[in-house]
C-alpha cells in the first residue's frame, strides 16, 4: 500500500476512492511519488475535516456501543424469564444446540443440567445407608486391632454378654481377640497389614428375614430382641502385607437390633 487517506492517514490501496475506516472520498494518487503520501497523515489536525464527519461524535459513539455491550453482558442472565427459556427448548433447538444462536436453549440446557447433578447430589445425601458404619468398624478394628470399634459394630446383647464374663471391659477383651486375629493374617501377608473394602450392592430384607434372625438370636443366644431392619450387604476387601495380598468379595448381613444398626457377630469378618 503506497496511498494515505488525506483525512484520517490510514494506509489504502492505491486505487481506493474511500477510505475504509473514515468514509473521506480519496483524491487522486497523481501527487504520489516514491511510494510517499501526497498528503502526510496528522490526526490531531485532519480529524474532523473530512466529509462533515465529527471525531468527537465517533468517540461519542464509540463510548455508547462500549457502554451498551457491557450492561448486554451483564444482562444475559438478568433479563431472561423461565417462560423464555422454556419456551426456546425446542427439540429442534437441542438437537441443533451447537449452531443455535439462541442464548434462551444455551441457557435453559445448563440450567436442567445443573438441575440434574444438584437432584442426584441430593438424593445421594438423603438416601440412608446405615450399613455402611458397622462394616467400616469392623474391618477398622480387624486392621487396627481397636476393640472400642468391635465395640461398635456388634449388637449391645453380644456386647454385654462378654462383658459379663470377662474381667476387663468388653473394649480390651475384643482388643486381645484381634491382636490374635491380626498376627494370624499377618503370618498370611507379612506385616503392615491394610485393609480397604467397596460396597458392590446392597438389598434390604423383608420382614420374614427379620423375624427369623430374631428366632436365630432368641435360639442361639437366649436373648430376645427385636430386629427392626437389615440389609445383605456384598462387599468387595482386598488385604494387603509386606508379602501378599488378596482380594475377596463376600457378603454380610447387617440389621437393626434393638435400635442399633450392627453386625451379628464377629463371625461376619471370615472373608479372608
Amino acid at each position: 500500500m503506497s496511498k494515505f487517506c488525506h483525512a484520517c492517514g490510514v494506509s489504502l490501496e492505491d486505487d481506493a476512492q474511500t477510505c475504509y475506516v473514515c468514509g473521506a472520498q480519496q483524491e487522486s494518487t497523481g501527487g504520489a511519488q516514491s511510494g510517499q503520501p501526497d498528503v502526510q497523515p496528522n490526526f490531531q489536525q485532519n480529524a474532523g475535516q473530512h466529509s462533515g464527519l465529527d471525531m468527537n461524535n465517533v468517540i461519542k459513539s464509540a463510548e455508547n456501543v462500549a457502554q451498551q455491550a457491557g450492561d448486554a453482558v451483564k444482562k444475559t442472565f438478568s433479563d431472561v424469564s423461565f417462560d423464555s427459556v422454556k419456551g426456546a427448548m425446542s427439540l429442534n433447538d437441542i438437537k441443533n444446540v451447537g449452531k443455535t444462536k439462541n442464548k434462551n436453549t444455551i441457557i435453559g440446557l445448563a440450567a436442567c443440567a445443573l438441575g440434574v447433578v444438584l437432584i442426584i447430589l441430593l438424593i445421594s445425601l438423603l438416601i440412608p445407608r446405615p450399613y455402611k458404619k458397622p462394616i467400616k468398624d469392623m474391618f477398622t478394628a480387624i486392621e487396627k486391632c481397636d476393640g472400642k470399634k468391635l465395640e461398635a459394630a456388634l449388637p449391645d446383647f453380644i456386647n454385654d454378654m462378654y462383658d459379663e464374663k470377662v474381667d476387663d471391659n468388653v473394649a480390651d477383651y475384643y482388643e486381645d481377640l484381634l491382636e490374635v486375629m491380626n498376627e494370624a493374617l499377618e503370618d498370611e501377608f507379612g506385616d503392615d497389614i491394610s485393609i480397604s473394602i467397596s460396597f458392590v450392592s446392597a438389598k434390604k430384607l423383608d420382614k420374614s428375614d427379620l423375624r427369623h434372625e430374631e428366632n436365630k438370636i432368641k435360639v442361639n443366644y437366649g436373648e430376645k430382641v427385636d430386629v427392626t431392619g437389615g440389609y445383605k450387604v456384598k462387599i468387595k476387601a482386598t488385604i494387603k502385607g509386606d508379602d501378599d495380598k488378596d482380594t475377596s468379595t463376600g457378603k454380610m448381613n447387617v440389621y437393626k437390633i434393638d435400635g442399633k444398626w450392627c453386625l451379628e457377630s464377629l463371625d461376619d469378618a471370615s472373608l479372608f
